[in-house]
């Protein structure tokens, strides 16, 4: 009898799988001697992502680039920057808005602001080649939805939701001294 009610317990598990992602797809590449990052967010919210931004609530995800000086198997952050893109529903006009730090587009549907944000952009680093000559380098990029961007109201529980955890991984490139 007990293994059966643990049997049925095991498959009552409340979760549902998560629906969402958020992912980069960078490459490096020099650009008039400077490293700059190329790529484009591919982002599906999930169904609570959704629901909120369709009752008013932005969803900001950060873009982290970090440059580190490597000694070894040791890395000190020389320089972070950070880029956001903003997403928004404006309900009396019925249009999605994409908010970057360079221009602020709207769309009358979802699925075309978020193919606009999938599109590759160009992000600087700060690395410049003559860095090469000395120094070996390690260069990471991230993206993230930024929970501490949410209303006050929403803190507690997007910290516990896996719904509202979506975070890619990081990619990193190291350079070694030419």
């Amino acid at each position: 009898m007990t293994a059966f009610i643990i049997c049925v317990l095991a498959g009552c598990d409340s979760r549902q799988p998560i629906d969402g992602h958020l992912s980069l797809d960078p490459a490096a590449v020099w650009q008039e001697g400077e490293l700059t990052i190329e790529s484009g967010i591919d982002f599906e919210p999930t169904a609570p992502m959704r629901e909120a931004l369709e009752r008013g609530v932005d969803i900001q995800l950060k873009l982290t680039i970090r440059v580190s000086r490597r000694l070894g198997p040791m890395a000190w952050l020389a320089e972070r920057r950070q880029t956001t893109a903003r997403i928004r529903f404006l309900p009396l006009t019925e249009q999605w808005q994409l908010e970057t730090e360079d221009v602020e587009q709207n769309y009358p549907r979802l699925w075309l602001l978020l193919e606009a944000l999938s599109r590759p952009r160009d992000y600087p680093t700060g690395l410049r080649r003559e860095s090469l000559r000395d120094d070996s380098w390690q260069v990471q990029i991230r993206v993230a939805v930024d929970r501490s961007a949410l209303p006050a109201p929403m803190h507690l529980p997007s910290l516990f939701s896996p719904d509202w955890q979506l975070g890619g991984t990081w990619h990193t490139w190291q350079f070694d001294p030419s």
